[in-house]
């Protein structure tokens, strides 16, 4: 009988401190999220449209670099003073059209690498910058 209990009892701790262990009474997320976020914003720097990084990302006409199957958050602000529109060719990402002084958030999503050029959709003729999108992690290249 007391052989029972104690088995009850070490068998209760365990379970007790697994749960504990794996995170089950956190009130913070352990593990980092799966996304990654930056600010940029269209801007007319010598007569001529620019993207300008904010948060994030810096530099005038950024890399914007993404991870494969990581949710890549953009948000966009318009501090010019006429309508612009984001737009990465290849992925057919694109924001809403952003009138002056508002912003837009969207969402790129990738399962492949790759690299696009992104543009303002109303010029469209004119690179902005290039969207990257890269894979970490192990490679199988060794056998």
């Amino acid at each position: 009988m007391i052989l029972v209990i104690i088995i009850v009892v070490m068998s209760s701790f365990v379970l007790f401190f697994g749960y504990i262990g794996q995170g089950g009474v956190r009130h913070v997320q352990i593990y980092l999220p799966e996304k990654i976020e930056s600010t940029i914003s269209f801007q007319n720097i010598e007569n001529e449209t620019k993207i300008v990084g904010l948060s994030g990302i810096s530099g005038i006409n950024p890399t914007l670099v993404s991870r494969t199957d990581y949710d890549y958050i953009l948000t966009i602000h318009n501090y010019d003073e006429i309508p612009h529109m984001f737009f990465i060719d290849g992925l057919n990402a694109h924001s809403k059209v952003i009138q002056p002084n508002q912003n837009v958030t969207m969402t790129v999503y990738s399962l492949e690498e790759g690299e696009y050029d992104y543009f303002d959709r109303f010029e469209p003729a004119k690179k902005l910058g290039t969207f990257k999108i890269v894979q970490v992690g192990l490679l199988n290249k060794y056998p």
